[in-house]
């Protein structure tokens, strides 16, 4: 069964985040991952607001590539620049 990623970003320097997505994006693109959303945040509607932030919505075939992607030596390399560039919160849905 295939999984939703839903990444949640509130940016704390856009150059080391741009080098972070551009990088993500490449092993992304490798490991088959499907990119379903991007936006910015523009306004809370009803419930908390959240601080402004840039979502992402992602498609993995299986929560074993999830698993798999996150896990490997190549994400792995490129956390130090995510956690420099941004507060991230990842959260996964079953589809």
């Amino acid at each position: 069964m295939s999984v939703l990623n839903f990444s949640y970003a509130i940016i704390k320097d856009m150059d080391q985040f741009q080098q972070y997505v551009q990088a993500a994006a490449a092993l992304m693109e490798e490991a088959g991952v499907e990119v379903i959303a991007r936006g910015k945040f523009s306004q809370t509607k009803q419930g908390d607001e959240l601080m402004p932030h840039i979502a992402a919505v992602f498609r993995y075939k299986d929560l074993q590539s999830l698993e798999d992607f996150y896990t490997s030596e190549a994400y792995k390399k490129i956390i130090p620049l995510r956690d420099a560039a941004c507060e991230m919160t990842i959260q996964i849905y079953d589809e």
